[in-house]
Order: C-alpha cells, then sequence, then structure tokens
C-alpha cells in the first residue's frame, strides 16, 4: 500500500493540544469501572520474556502518565525503559508520579535513539493518533534490534464507533484527533518497513461490562477468528527481520 493512500486527517498540533489539555485528568478519568484502559498492558506484557538482566531495554511509546511501567516492572523488574510522549503536559504528570525513570518528548515520527538499541518496543493505542503511522512505524524498524520484538495495539475503524459510544455514555478525558485503522492497512505498513508478523490478535469484544463478560469475548475471538475486526483493541506481535548487509 502506498504510504499516502490511508490519510488520518490531523496534525501533530491538534494532538497535542488535546492531550495537553486532558493532561491534568488523564489518570483520574481511566479509573471507571466501565473504561477498559488497562487491557492494553494485561494483554500487551505478556509477550515480553521475564529476565532477570539489567541489559534488556524497552521502549515505551506513547507513555501518557506512565501508566505501563509498573505493568512492565512486573516482568521486566530491571529493564531500562525509555519513555516518549508526544505531549508536555503528560511528561510532567509523569515525571511527577515517577521521579525515578526517564522521560523523553516525541513528535510521533522520529525517536531519538541510536539505531538498533531496544529489545522489545511497546506501544499501546498510539498509531491511531499518529499524523504519519508508516514513519513511526519506520522508526520502530529502525531503532529494534534484529532480535527484537514489536508489541503494537490499535483499534480498527470500526472501534470509532465505540468510542463515541463510551464518551456519550461515561464521559471520559475524550481521544482527540485519531482515526481507526482496518488490520489489512497496519499488516501492509509493517510488512513495507521490514517486520514479521508473528501474531495478530484482536480483544474487547464487549469493551464495557465485568470481568466475566469481557473475557468471554476475549475469548469469543479467539474461537472465530473471523471476528477479529470487532474487537476493540487489535495486538500486532512482530519481529524485526535482520537487515541484508
Amino acid at each position: 500500500m502506498a504510504r499516502g493512500s490511508y490519510e488520518m486527517g490531523f496534525t501533530l498540533d491538534e494532538v497535542r493540544a488535546h492531550w495537553d489539555s486532558v493532561a491534568p485528568i488523564y489518570d483520574q478519568a481511566n479509573i471507571h469501572w466501565l473504561n477498559p484502559h488497562e487491557w492494553r498492558f494485561i494483554e500487551g506484557i505478556t509477550y515480553l520474556e521475564p529476565s532477570r538482566s539489567q541489559d534488556v531495554s524497552v521502549l515505551s511509546l506513547w507513555s501518557r502518565t506512565g501508566n505501563a511501567i509498573p505493568f512492565i516492572r512486573s516482568v521486566l523488574p530491571n529493564t531500562q525503559i525509555f519513555n516518549f510522549e508526544a505531549s508536555r503536559g503528560m511528561i510532567e504528570h509523569a515525571r511527577r508520579s515517577h521521579p525515578e525513570e526517564q522521560f523523553f518528548e516525541t513528535d510521533l515520527k522520529t525517536i531519538d535513539l541510536p539505531d538498533q538499541s531496544m529489545d522489545y518496543i511497546m506501544s499501546p493505542e498510539t498509531l491511531e493518533h499518529t499524523p504519519d503511522p508508516p514513519a513511526l512505524i519506520g522508526e520502530f524498524h529502525r531503532v529494534l534490534k534484529n532480535d527484537g520484538r514489536l508489541i503494537l495495539s490499535l483499534p480498527p475503524r470500526v472501534a470509532d464507533f465505540h468510542q463515541w459510544v463510551y464518551e456519550t455514555l461515561v464521559g471520559g478525558h475524550g481521544d482527540g484527533p485519531r482515526k481507526g485503522i482496518p488490520s489489512w492497512v497496519v499488516k501492509s505498513w509493517l510488512a513495507e518497513a521490514g517486520f514479521n508478523l508473528q501474531l495478530h490478535r484482536a480483544i474487547l469484544m464487549f469493551p464495557i461490562g465485568p470481568l466475566w463478560f469481557i473475557r468471554l469475548g476475549n475469548r469469543l475471538t479467539r474461537w472465530l477468528p473471523f471476528l477479529k475486526e470487532l474487537g476493540v483493541m487489535q495486538f500486532y506481535i512482530c519481529h524485526k527481520r535482520p537487515m541484508v548487509e
């Protein structure tokens, strides 16, 4: 797929303006019992491999107020986490909540890290807010080691309706500029960037409700793969294809 054939329709300044404005209420808004916010981390860390090594490095993008940190450290307690975020307001709150951690600003197009420096990249619910998703995926490929793993999640196009229903009935902080992306588009971008897709999994068939109800929906997407596009949270687990000299 040509890079310009899927237009997102918003700018980085618009994205930053929204998230700066909601940074003071972000954490409070996400503790609502109907909010599936933490499922991105609950599922995401299952693709991290436990290690006691301090040499393991993880890129967390975008990092919001540092919400992923406790989940990552539950599996990789000694890892070095590089938290990248587009909103300066979010970074300010993150540094107050996690003064021992490191946070950096990103334009969602470039990542200020050396080539082949990361063992893992966790990027939950990011591409739908990114003005140029293929450029960011290209940066993921650049900074990931040849044997590294990309753990990417984002909603499909149909989930824009789910988001509208949630914001209308429950409220929350709003999602600002965003556009859900069909899985076949994401897969084409990943392949063009040089990633091997190991697993595509959808969760949150039923994104709100009691825990047993949410888990039932997650099982349905495993038992009936054709329902994948209806899962609100789509996971793409990828390995970087080694570069040919």
